[in-house]
């Protein structure tokens, strides 16, 4: 497992890099710009994610699964992407007139436009990405990323300050997907070639299509939120839902973000090995339990602190919806290695089942909480179909995966329950203690939250068990 731990350890300086870059730079942005501003690009954001998805079409997993291709065979489908690249950023600047339409603001005429570059950046460091991947050169791949951001941040922070508003937010993602597209590019030594053959895109279509597939069914999950508020709740309320939603997804991204694209890569080996991904799959399992339980906790019952804290006063409106969808941030974390573990185990038509019945799950949870109306609404009605999700996608992970047993997955869970209890019952003690300032009260709450943590660490047997996986 040598090429997992240095995948860990390349992909958490990455990761942890660019989420302290990415927490300065949205706590500069947010006291610099409105809630309507970042409405406006929320909804931008819907689609950029939906153009990527199409773009991708499940190549970058499919190159890395897949054994049998050639150098020669990577370079043709750089081709192919490229071409698809193009053409979807060209629909994406055309996209700006419907928007306008829908939405009520013509700005999306404009924006569209100066947005498909990033499109076409992000769909051109497709494959580049998936070799570097598959070579296992996370280095090189988070080094990219990293100062890709580091540059994107200080030109988006240096347009805000100089009043370029919603603008300074889109010049941010152009420089970062450019940047990062340039070096992976570099990197992966890739260059276009006069070939179009169909050959690579036959040996790679069967996976792809499946992945492609479970891709476009969550990408409707996770933003069917989004349109819906944004159409029927306006531009503001959309703001604040999605500040909410973006901070309670920041523990899975951060742990996800280190654990996902190094599992497939390194278990991909392993395909047949069914006990062999179990017994590391519950492993991983545990640990995600063992930090996403305490942190659901502690951000239920701080959320008017770190609201206030990270974004300033003027996004009250949204700390009741992210008090309600912490509460699903373990499960969510806990789900988030799955798609990998289906991905190492070349069971991609699963994988496309299982995010079709989750689709259906999370979608229906979101339009009954805008017809009961009200971003809390939206966010109860979620976390119920969050929860519903988890007990789906991890009955069908377990048994048809991984021929695993229900009993040894919850055994993972047992401890870190326990430890989510005692962190709630101390920081609901400490309610009582009353403190004017929200800063001070966030202080002592931290405090406490890692004084338990630490404490039951070491006290408990899980310090002999993070030790051990360490070292396996």
């Amino acid at each position: 497992m040598n090429n997992f731990k240095k995948g860990m350890i390349y992909t958490s300086i990455g990761v942890y890099s660019n989420f302290l870059l990415q927490l300065v730079v949205s706590m500069v942005l947010s006291r610099l710009l409105t809630p309507k501003d970042y409405g406006v690009v929320a909804i931008m954001q819907i689609f950029i994610t939906f153009f990527a998805l199409v773009i991708e079409a499940g190549m970058g997993p499919a190159i890395i699964q897949n054994n049998k291709l050639t150098k020669q065979d990577t370079r043709v489908l750089f081709n192919y992407s490229a071409l698809f690249a193009i053409v979807m950023a060209a629909l994406f600047g055309g996209l700006g007139l419907l928007l306008s339409s829908i939405y009520g603001n013509p700005i999306y005429k404009t924006l569209t436009w100066v947005q498909s570059i990033s499109v076409l950046m992000n769909g051109l460091n497709i494959v580049p990405t998936a070799i570097l991947n598959k070579g296992k050169q996370f280095k090189l791949v988070n080094f990219s990323a990293v100062f890709g951001n580091i540059i994107a941040a200080m030109v988006g922070i240096t347009m805000a300050f100089l009043g370029a508003g919603v603008y300074s937010l889109i010049a941010s993602t152009i420089v970062s997907s450019t940047i990062n597209f340039i070096l992976n590019k570099f990197f992966a030594n890739l260059k276009f070639i006069s070939t179009w053959s169909l050959g690579p895109l036959k040996v790679i279509w069967n996976f792809s299509k499946n992945q492609f597939g479970a891709n476009f069914v969550n990408y409707l999950s996770r933003n069917t939120d989004n349109i819906l508020i944004g159409k029927f709740m306006g531009a503001s309320q959309l703001a604040n839902y999605n500040k909410a939603y973006n901070l309670v997804l920041l523990p899975n991204q951060l742990f996800q973000g280190v654990i996902s694209p190094v599992l497939q890569p390194v278990l991909a080996n392993y395909q047949d090995d069914e006990p062999y991904i179990r017994k590391n799959y519950l492993r991983i399992i545990h640990i995600l339990a063992l930090l996403g339980i305490p942190i659901s906790v502690f951000f239920c019952m701080s959320a008017k602190q770190i609201i206030f804290f990270m974004y300033g006063s003027q996004w009250e409106s949204a700390i009741a919806p992210f008090s309600i969808l912490s509460s699903s941030i373990w499960l969510q974390m806990l789900l988030s290695s799955s798609g990998a573990i289906f991905q190492a185990r070349n069971k991609s038509k699963l994988f496309f089942t299982v995010a079709t019945g989750s689709a259906i799950i999370i979608v229906a949870s979101i339009i009954l909480g805008v017809i009961l109306g009200g971003i809390v609404n939206v966010s109860i009605s979620l976390a119920i179909g969050i929860g519903v999700n988890f007990l789906w996608s991890t009955s069908q992970l377990i048994k048809k995966c991984l021929d695993g047993s229900y009993f040894e997955y919850g055994r993972e869970l047992i401890s870190p329950l326990i430890l989510g209890l005692i962190i709630f019952t101390a920081l609901e003690l400490i309610k009582y203690v009353k403190i004017s300032n929200n800063f001070f009260d966030l202080v002592i709450n931290i405090g406490v939250f890692v004084i338990i943590y630490v404490g039951y660490i070491f006290l408990s047997n899980e310090k002999s068990i993070i030790v051990s996986i360490y070292k396996r």
